[in-house]
């Protein structure tokens, strides 16, 4: 299975969520792939800041999530750019939340998120996960 992290997911690993652990875990050790967005790491740096977070403590946490082949940074490209768009406009909704979507449609994964937004759109463009 391919899934795509939301931020709400990075949140949940960093808090050692059981239900979070298990998802990585299979993708792993397992044939799941796990893809992360850009935006979703820029968030997660934003959120875990304004908590206090150290900085050294958050590239270390994303260090390790990245050290395996098996979890990959997405970076921005022009498809996923103007699908993201449409997808902000059509549905009024936030851009951030659009790169998530777009990025699980056009690579074909299910977006691991607990956003109403994007949960708003589950089965419309994207499989949906969440708790």
């Amino acid at each position: 299975m391919r899934y795509c992290a939301d931020t709400w997911f990075i949140l949940q690993l960093f808090a050692k969520s059981e239900k979070a652990f298990s998802i990585l875990k299979n993708v792993k050790y397992g044939k799941d792939l796990l893809l992360v967005p850009f935006i979703a790491v820029a968030e997660t740096y934003r959120e875990l800041s304004r908590r206090g977070v150290r900085q050294k403590d958050i590239d270390m946490f994303f260090d390790a999530l990245f050290a395996s082949a098996k979890i990959q940074f997405v970076s921005p490209d022009r498809e996923i750019a103007k699908e993201s768009a449409r997808i902000s406009v059509s549905y009024n909704l936030p851009l951030i939340d659009a790169v998530v979507v777009s990025t699980s449609k056009l690579l074909g994964c299910i977006a691991l998120s607990a956003d109403s937004h994007i949960k708003s759109l589950h089965k419309k463009y994207v499989e949906v996960q969440g708790w």
